[in-house]
């Protein structure tokens, strides 16, 4: 896994309600559940024509998130898109997001949000009973701006890019 990827995931890993957040909540709501797996239902191709390559699958739970990581060559970044058993509104709500820009794509309203817990952007889109999230890593420090995304604006745009690349694609629910 290249070091944008690791960040990635690392970052993504920090944007859902961790445990210790969990066993802090005074009720004991029902996760919610999802079966949409990007990994076996984005059109590859699609991914592929933008020139992701697929890296690595995971399934998480508490919260549910069906994950799959790519990683693009040129510039290099690493790129996930998370199916999320969580609410629309609960994603969006998090302090560590800080909303760029509302958008509409095939119908769907898509907050895109710098991710200010780490260094990417992050592009979620309101499908119930959850969340599919599209997370564009940079590295603000690179030794080799010219090869990376370098800031929030241009992880972004990469996120946009797919968002509105796979929009014609979105499931009616997760």
């Amino acid at each position: 896994m290249t070091a944008a990827a690791a960040l990635l995931v690392a970052g993504l890993t920090g944007c859902g309600d961790s445990e210790s957040d969990a066993s802090e909540s005074t009720t004991t709501a029902e996760p919610i559940q999802i079966s949409y797996h990007p990994c076996d239902q984005l059109p590859m191709s699609v991914m592929e024509d933008l020139g992701l390559r697929n890296m690595s699958r995971d399934e998480r739970t508490n919260p549910v998130s069906l994950d799959c990581v790519f990683v693009h060559r040129n510039p290099r970044f690493g790129a996930g898109v998370h199916a999320m058993g969580q609410s629309f509104e609960d994603v969006v709500g998090d302090p560590r997001l800080v909303e760029k820009e509302r958008m509409t794509v095939s119908g769907r309203t898509v907050s895109v949000s710098d991710f200010t817990a780490g260094v990417s952007c992050m592009a979620s889109i309101d499908i119930e009973p959850g969340v599919l999230q599209i997370g564009v890593d940079y590295n603000e420090g690179s030794s080799r701006p010219q090869d990376e995304l370098n800031n929030v604006d241009e992880a972004c745009a990469e996120a946009k890019k797919i968002v509105n690349a796979v929009g014609p694609y979105l499931p009616d629910r997760l």
